[in-house]
Protein backbone atom coordinates (compact mmCIF):
# COMPACT_ATOMS: atom_id res chain seq x y z
CA UNK A 1 0.00 0.00 0.00
CA UNK A 2 1.35 3.23 -1.09
CA UNK A 3 -0.92 5.93 -0.20
CA UNK A 4 -0.35 9.58 -1.68
CA UNK A 5 -1.78 12.53 0.76
CA UNK A 6 -3.52 15.67 -0.52
CA UNK A 7 -3.61 19.40 0.89
CA UNK A 8 -7.06 20.33 0.83
CA UNK A 9 -7.60 24.22 1.11
CA UNK A 10 -10.46 24.52 2.48
CA UNK A 11 -10.49 28.63 2.44
CA UNK A 12 -9.35 30.01 -1.11
CA UNK A 13 -9.26 33.23 -1.69
CA UNK A 14 -12.83 34.98 -2.70
CA UNK A 15 -14.42 38.17 -3.50
CA UNK A 16 -18.59 38.94 -3.24
CA UNK A 17 -20.18 42.24 -4.30
CA UNK A 18 -22.21 43.46 -1.98
CA UNK A 19 -25.69 45.28 -2.18
CA UNK A 20 -23.86 48.73 -2.15
CA UNK A 21 -21.80 47.50 -5.60
CA UNK A 22 -18.35 47.08 -3.59
CA UNK A 23 -16.31 44.26 -4.11
CA UNK A 24 -15.30 43.15 -0.44
CA UNK A 25 -12.89 40.61 -0.24
CA UNK A 26 -12.35 37.48 2.09
CA UNK A 27 -9.39 37.13 4.67
CA UNK A 28 -7.57 34.74 2.20
CA UNK A 29 -8.15 37.20 -0.69
CA UNK A 30 -6.32 39.91 1.29
CA UNK A 31 -3.24 37.87 1.67
CA UNK A 32 -3.01 36.66 -1.57
CA UNK A 33 -3.72 40.00 -3.49
CA UNK A 34 -1.77 41.63 -0.42
CA UNK A 35 -4.57 44.33 -0.17
CA UNK A 36 -3.10 45.85 3.18
CA UNK A 37 0.02 47.54 0.40
CA UNK A 38 -1.36 47.66 -2.75
CA UNK A 39 -3.55 51.13 -3.28
CA UNK A 40 -5.46 50.86 -6.71
CA UNK A 41 -6.84 47.58 -9.40
CA UNK A 42 -7.92 48.34 -12.86
CA UNK A 43 -11.01 46.47 -13.20
CA UNK A 44 -10.55 44.12 -17.06
CA UNK A 45 -12.96 42.11 -19.07
CA UNK A 46 -11.97 39.15 -20.81
CA UNK A 47 -13.05 39.19 -24.46
CA UNK A 48 -13.72 35.89 -25.08
CA UNK A 49 -15.43 34.78 -21.51
CA UNK A 50 -18.01 36.55 -19.98
CA UNK A 51 -17.70 34.26 -16.45
CA UNK A 52 -13.96 35.68 -16.20
CA UNK A 53 -13.22 39.63 -14.96
CA UNK A 54 -9.50 40.87 -14.22
CA UNK A 55 -8.25 42.75 -11.36
CA UNK A 56 -4.59 44.15 -12.13
CA UNK A 57 -2.41 46.11 -9.58
CA UNK A 58 -1.50 49.88 -10.36
CA UNK A 59 0.07 52.76 -9.14
CA UNK A 60 -2.03 54.65 -11.93
CA UNK A 61 -4.88 57.12 -10.87
CA UNK A 62 -6.85 57.10 -13.90
CA UNK A 63 -10.20 54.86 -14.18
CA UNK A 64 -8.97 52.89 -10.80
CA UNK A 65 -10.96 50.82 -8.48
CA UNK A 66 -8.96 52.60 -4.78
CA UNK A 67 -8.80 49.61 -1.89
CA UNK A 68 -10.44 50.79 1.19
CA UNK A 69 -10.95 49.53 4.31
CA UNK A 70 -13.73 48.75 7.02
CA UNK A 71 -12.64 46.74 10.10
CA UNK A 72 -10.67 43.97 9.25
CA UNK A 73 -11.80 44.06 5.35
CA UNK A 74 -10.90 45.38 2.49
CA UNK A 75 -13.15 46.21 -0.53
CA UNK A 76 -12.89 47.78 -3.79
CA UNK A 77 -15.96 50.77 -4.82
CA UNK A 78 -16.36 49.68 -8.04
CA UNK A 79 -20.46 49.27 -8.28
CA UNK A 80 -20.49 52.16 -11.16
CA UNK A 81 -18.49 49.73 -13.21
CA UNK A 82 -20.33 46.12 -12.17
CA UNK A 83 -24.04 48.39 -13.19
CA UNK A 84 -22.27 49.01 -16.55
CA UNK A 85 -21.53 45.06 -17.03
CA UNK A 86 -24.91 44.33 -16.06
CA UNK A 87 -24.35 42.80 -13.25
CA UNK A 88 -27.53 42.93 -10.93
CA UNK A 89 -25.95 42.53 -8.32
CA UNK A 90 -29.40 44.24 -5.55
CA UNK A 91 -31.32 41.00 -6.68
CA UNK A 92 -28.36 38.45 -6.99
CA UNK A 93 -25.28 37.72 -5.07
CA UNK A 94 -22.50 37.62 -7.42
CA UNK A 95 -19.53 35.85 -6.06
CA UNK A 96 -16.07 34.64 -7.61
CA UNK A 97 -13.05 32.82 -7.50
CA UNK A 98 -9.70 34.49 -7.05
CA UNK A 99 -6.94 33.04 -8.85
CA UNK A 100 -3.16 34.56 -9.16
CA UNK A 101 -1.62 34.52 -12.76
CA UNK A 102 1.02 36.76 -14.35
CA UNK A 103 0.14 38.82 -17.74
CA UNK A 104 2.95 40.37 -19.38
CA UNK A 105 5.34 39.93 -16.54
CA UNK A 106 3.37 41.33 -13.92
CA UNK A 107 0.61 40.23 -11.37
CA UNK A 108 -2.95 39.87 -12.19
CA UNK A 109 -5.95 38.28 -10.19
CA UNK A 110 -8.30 36.36 -12.40
CA UNK A 111 -11.94 36.46 -10.86
CA UNK A 112 -14.43 33.63 -12.09
CA UNK A 113 -17.91 34.28 -11.67
CA UNK A 114 -19.79 31.56 -9.48
CA UNK A 115 -23.02 30.91 -10.23
CA UNK A 116 -25.73 33.59 -9.36
CA UNK A 117 -27.71 33.25 -6.43
CA UNK A 118 -31.20 34.78 -6.25
CA UNK A 119 -31.20 37.38 -2.94
CA UNK A 120 -33.52 37.01 -0.30
CA UNK A 121 -36.54 39.96 0.04
CA UNK A 122 -36.10 41.86 3.07
CA UNK A 123 -39.21 42.35 4.88
CA UNK A 124 -40.40 44.81 6.48
CA UNK A 125 -42.06 44.74 10.22
CA UNK A 126 -44.17 47.06 12.27
CA UNK A 127 -45.70 46.83 15.50
CA UNK A 128 -49.25 45.31 13.58
CA UNK A 129 -46.47 43.01 11.80
CA UNK A 130 -44.92 42.66 8.37
CA UNK A 131 -45.68 45.26 5.82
Amino acid sequence: MKPKIFKIEINKAKATIHNSGKLGFNIEAIEVMQLKSQGSYLLATDEERSDLLYLIPTDSADGVGKVAKAGDYYYLNVGDAFQKLGFKYTEYTIMFDIEKNEYDGKDIFILKKRKEIKRKEKSTTTEGGTV
